[in-house]
């Protein structure tokens, strides 16, 4: 995902920053949340290890910081790509490529945000109060704005149709990187929506299916 600036307009406090988060992704991902240590994420950021209390309150804090920063620079980069866009169904799809190609080019970082986020209940609670929830509440809107203007069935309710894209969106994120690491992750975006827009009953069956 780009940044919003580049490292030369940056503070060295930020660069420092950044650098420190990138070693926890590849610390984490490579040990695990519970084993690794901040020692070792000051040893692969190549900072002391007191630089890291610094900007991180302890272990907890830096993973969160990790997440929540890259959904601030995800969400960033959504708002500025479907800002000028009127069609609810061209802003999901570009929801869902971006998406994917956040996690399909960094299997590090997909680990840490798939995996290792997952293991408290507390934790997931946290993260559902900061950015994730300000995620969901963005796909929710195009949901609702999608029902509004008639391009998405107004008889489903838009909370669990949320829930339901991006269960499918998770899933595939975790086929793809416990399953068949290998594929091209974005390559499903395509059959994903049509999934999703259009399910799996044939046109000619749709009547009293689900009844």
């Amino acid at each position: 995902m780009p940044e919003s600036k580049t490292a030369r307009e940056l503070s060295a406090r930020e660069v420092k920053r950044r650098r420190i988060l990138r070693a926890a992704i590849e610390v984490f991902a490579r040990d695990g949340y519970y084993s690794a240590r901040m020692t070792d994420v000051a040893k692969e950021a190549e900072v002391a290890d007191g630089t890291l209390y610094l900007y991180f309150d302890g272990k907890e804090h830096l993973l969160l910081s990790v997440f929540d920063d890259v959904l601030s620079r995800f969400i960033d980069q959504l708002k500025t790509e479907v800002e000028k866009l009127e069609d609810p169904f061209a802003k999901l799809k570009i929801m869902i490529r971006l998406h994917l190609e956040t996690l399909g080019r960094d299997r590090a970082l997909a680990h840490v945000l798939q995996i290792e986020t997952r293991h408290s209940r507390r934790f997931m609670g946290l993260l559902a109060r900061g950015k994730l929830g300000e995620y969901l509440s963005l796909l929710k809107e195009i949901v609702e704005e999608g029902q509004e203007l008639g391009r998405f069935r107004r008889d489903i309710n838009a909370g669990l149709a949320t829930n339901m894209i991006f269960g499918a969106v998770d899933e595939l994120v975790n086929r793809w990187l416990l399953v068949d690491p290998s594929e091209d992750l974005v390559r499903h975006q395509t059959p994903l929506l049509k999934m999703l827009c259009q399910g799996i009953v044939p046109c000619e069956f749709h009547e009293g299916a689900a009844e």
